[in-house]
């Protein structure tokens, strides 16, 4: 069975945020057992796996914290001056990535030039104006 030198396995851990505790428990592999690699020097190659995996799983949760954040404050803007197809139509130039219109619209109105270039290539002239004269409110 191949081993990992122990060093590169903690190394990865700690580059991931990741404790030899947490690793165990994700792995259920008693935490003697992970500490006690260290004396060897040696990994087993499937804890480098599986460390990856926790690494890659934390990634995944963490977007998906952040993308659940996001849609949870899509209540909070409206957007005064277009009706629900003008802001769909919108929200289709930015399709994948899960902006609101009000979002899109609030970007594009503080000259970000990535929002700006979307809209002018991807709407009529006279919506992508009146985009950008539409009103955005927050609300808490």
């Amino acid at each position: 069975m191949q081993k990992i030198d122990h060093q590169l396995f903690i190394h990865t851990l700690k580059a991931h945020g990741i404790s030899q505790k947490a690793f165990a428990q994700y792995a259920k592999i008693p935490y003697d057992t992970v500490t006690g690699w260290k004396k060897k020097g040696k990994v087993p190659a499937y804890a480098m796996v599986i460390a990856k995996d926790m690494a890659y799983r934390m990634r995944l949760d963490e977007q998906t914290r952040h993308a659940l954040q996001r849609r949870s404050k899509r209540g909070n803007i409206e957007v005064i001056g277009l009706d629900k197809a003008e802001q769909k139509r919108i929200e289709a130039a930015f399709w994948g990535t899960n902006y609101t219109a009000g979002e899109i619209i609030e970007n594009a109105k503080t000259g970000d030039k990535r929002f700006m270039q979307r809209l002018k290539e991807n709407l009529p002239e006279t919506l992508h104006k009146k985009a950008l004269n539409a009103q955005v409110k927050r609300h808490a």
